[in-house]
């Protein structure tokens, strides 16, 4: 059996089908596994946007939150001589977690690409507030959903956002 393929674009003279070769760049790996990666990241920004906002969904790690926010109050702009109330500013953080979580899951839109963007700058400043005030440990969750949303940042060919 002779199987003469026409070059690089995986075609089968022969047989007439295309070939697929799957890499292991995610993005490639078709439309549910990344389509899943994509909500599975936005549902824990929405989640940990509710918990920032609201007790509701567990109640300890709000109230943990809260205390993580108020050292964060400190150090942006409390270095400058600004006094943030850091309720404000948990709420503020929460709220932007909630919507930018959403507006991810509901397509990849030009919001979309903003908010991956300030999911990451975001994601940046909490670890070095964190880093800058001792808790060098407490960065590591912070710095895996920073990977994370750098893998959404690719955009869905593996390829950065382009906005025309």
């Amino acid at each position: 059996v002779s199987t003469q393929s026409t070059g690089s674009s995986g075609i089968n003279a022969e047989y007439g089908f295309q070939h697929y070769y799957i890499t292991n760049n995610l993005s490639n790996m078709g439309f549910p596994i990344r389509r899943l990666f994509v909500v599975a990241v936005s549902l824990f920004y929405i989640y940990m946007g509710v918990c920032t906002v609201t007790p509701i969904l567990n109640d300890s790690l709000h109230s943990e939150l809260k205390g993580t926010f108020s050292g964060h109050a400190k150090v942006f702009p409390g270095r400058f001589g600004v006094n943030l109330d850091p309720e404000l500013y948990r709420f503020v953080f929460g709220l932007v977690e909630i919507v930018a979580g959403s507006l991810i899951i509901i397509g990849e839109s030009v919001w979309a690409v903003y908010s991956v963007w300030a999911l990451l700058g975001m994601q940046a400043f909490l670890c070095l507030s964190l880093y800058s005030q001792g808790e060098s440990t407490k960065c590591i969750p912070n710095l895996v959903a920073l990977n994370l949303i750098g893998v959404l940042a690719g955009g869905s060919h593996g390829q950065h956002y382009k906005i025309d």
